[in-house]
């Protein structure tokens, strides 16, 4: 029997959470993703995941048996998720639709939880880094969701006490971790504190191998299944399982209507809740867990990963070693330094208070109409504003050139690794500008031991000088180049694209809302012509207008109206049911 079929001492609420991120992949200086080959069909990998991921979890379609939708739901409003900053600025730009709902799922159920604007390993940064880093992520979410976030999800979960200290002194609330990151798991369904610090943020501590399965397992194979993961080791209290958003529909496709099955009608059904992290902890027991230890969810040595030769390693060639790993961030520190130097001393006559402003610039790169205010508030009078413009943006490229991307892999010679030496050398460029010239040569100096470019891509790379011009020369000149392996530009696809004749159903399911009936004839008829020249593509777009419809609080529709949803796949009498 499913746990989830069990009457009496059943768990409380059971949590999915999904976090939201993709490494950077716009070049720093122009802001633009170059076309990259292996997402064809699509122009970029940003491009393709919002295509089989996030715009799908945004209208996630519910089937009955005869495999006609009865529902289209947002994943959004009953799971908990964090989205990581940079990719909410990709999104605002070139996917607003899904981006929207996303925002709106939030304001119905506030699911959401922050981000640090980077995807920083926060206890391998500089303490005052850190706090800017969760600073710019806590003012990105209340620009974009419009209120005070209640958690954080920390990048890849690394964590130590001073992390966990500075969460509670920026006020949030909880943050999430793997088993293996508190001296003493809690029992099962409960949540965790570190001992003997009353009001620190809870540990909300996953499932592991119901997250586990989630990722790498066959979890997703159905609602039942995914239950029956979730809830295996949990008799009451508090289930969560945690795992990368990309997992629905990116990593294993069409999960996602396994995931919305769960939340709107299996788990309604048992009378489970689901829903936002912050809704659901109050009330769960607290068990002390002694420390919370220097830990990530994916090292298995503590936050080797990001600066040695540990083992831990992703994707890697022939010949793979992570001996670059330390000498990368070596160099990367070495710029940083000049880059606070110069900030802070150059700032001093710029800003009231140099470091403060940094803090505050997060309003700035949230919304940039910010400006302005930011200028009154943190510049002294008679400064130049270019000067405290370029310092800042300075500072966030130095910030960005810590992205953890950049040791996740095996290999040197990757794209992650190039962005954050291009970050650096943007930080490094706009400081010249002021001419403050930076210490390359020393920072390079680490890259020349024996041994440590000598892995894969090593022709290209076979010396500092050749590591660096690799990186920093300009990636993206051929962004926008045709016959790069995936056909001419004309056959790459954005996340949107519909083919004609989708289209025209498009177009013409808009006409018949608002009242045409001959366009839900039209419509009708084209989808029959095409279904029979063997297209069984489900116009999505078409789909979800016709479906807003009859589901919506309108009054009286057509009988056209209605032949046309049945002819998009949707079971007309289950939608329509949905109005009362």
């Amino acid at each position: 029997m499913s746990p989830l079929s069990e009457s009496g001492g059943g768990p409380v609420a059971a949590v999915l959470h999904g976090h939201a991120y993709q490494p950077p992949r716009a070049n720093p200086w122009t802001g633009r993703v170059p076309v990259e080959p292996g997402a064809a069909p699509f122009r970029d990998w940003n491009e393709r995941i919002t295509a089989e991921c996030y715009a799908p979890c945004t209208s996630t379609r519910l089937h009955d048996a005869q495999g006609r939708v009865t529902a289209i739901v947002n994943l959004f409003e009953r799971m908990s998720f964090d989205l990581g900053p940079t990719l909410a600025h990709w999104l605002a730009e070139h996917a607003p639709v899904v981006l929207g709902r996303i925002v709106e799922a939030d304001r119905r159920a506030h699911t959401a939880v922050a981000h640090p604007y980077h995807h920083v390993i926060l206890p391998l940064a500089l303490p005052r880094d850190a706090r800017t880093e969760l600073r710019w992520g806590i003012a990105d979410f209340r620009h974009r969701f419009g209120r005070e976030p209640e958690g954080m999800w920390l990048p890849e979960t690394a964590i130590d006490g001073a992390v966990h200290r500075l969460l509670g002194e920026l006020g949030i609330g909880f943050t999430i971790v793997a088993p293996h990151q508190v001296r003493h798991a809690p029992l099962s369904g409960h949540l965790g504190r570190v001992s003997g610090r009353d009001g620190a943020p809870l540990l909300v501590v996953y499932d592991g191998p119901a997250s586990h399965a989630l990722a790498f397992g066959d979890a997703l194979g159905s609602a039942d299944d995914l239950a029956d993961r979730l809830l295996a080791s949990t008799s009451a209290g508090l289930a969560v399982a945690a795992t990368d958003l990309e997992t629905f529909g990116h990593h294993h496709r069409f999960s996602e209507r396994a995931v919305g099955h769960l939340l709107f009608e299996l788990a309604p059904s048992r009378g489970i809740r689901t829903g936002a992290l912050g809704s659901m902890i109050g009330g769960v027991a607290v068990d002390e867990v002694g420390d919370v230890l220097p830990s990530a969810w994916s090292c298995a040595h503590g936050h080797d990963r990001w600066f040695r030769d540990c083992g831990c390693a992703t994707d890697g060639s022939a010949g793979s070693h992570q001996r670059w790993r330390a000498p990368l961030r070596a160099c990367l520190d070495v710029l940083r330094d000049h880059a606070h130097d110069v900030f802070e001393r150059r700032g001093l006559g710029v800003f009231h208070d140099p470091w403060a402003a940094r803090d505050a610039y997060g309003d700035v790169l949230a919304d940039p109409d910010a400006w302005d205010d930011f200028l009154s508030q943190h510049v002294r009078p008679l400064a130049s504003t270019d000067e405290a413009r370029m310092l800042l943006r300075s500072q966030e490229s130095t910030l960005a050139s810590f992205t953890s991307c950049a040791w996740f892999f095996a290999d040197l010679v990757r794209p992650e690794t190039a962005i954050v030496l291009q970050e650096a050398a943007r930080s490094a460029a706009l400081l010249s500008a002021l001419g403050e010239q930076a210490p390359l040569d020393r920072a390079l100096a680490h890259f020349s031991p024996d041994g440590v470019l000598d892995g894969p891509g090593s022709h290209e790379v076979d010396s500092p000088e050749a590591l660096w011009n690799w990186a920093t020369s300009e990636r993206s000149r051929g962004a926008e180049r045709t016959g790069e392996g995936s056909g001419e530009q004309g056959d790459l696809l954005r996340w949107d694209t519909m083919s004609q004749a989708g289209a025209l159903v498009a177009r013409l399911a808009t006409e018949a809302v608002a009242g045409s009936v001959e366009s839900a004839r039209q419509a009708t008829e084209v989808l029959d012509l095409v279904r029979r020249a063997g297209d069984q593509h489900l116009f999505v777009v078409a789909q979800h207008t016709v479906y807003d419809a009859l589901a919506g609080e309108q009054g009286p529709v057509s009988s056209e109206l209605v032949a046309l949803g049945s002819a998009l796949g949707l079971a007309v009498d289950a939608v329509r049911s949905l109005r009362r």
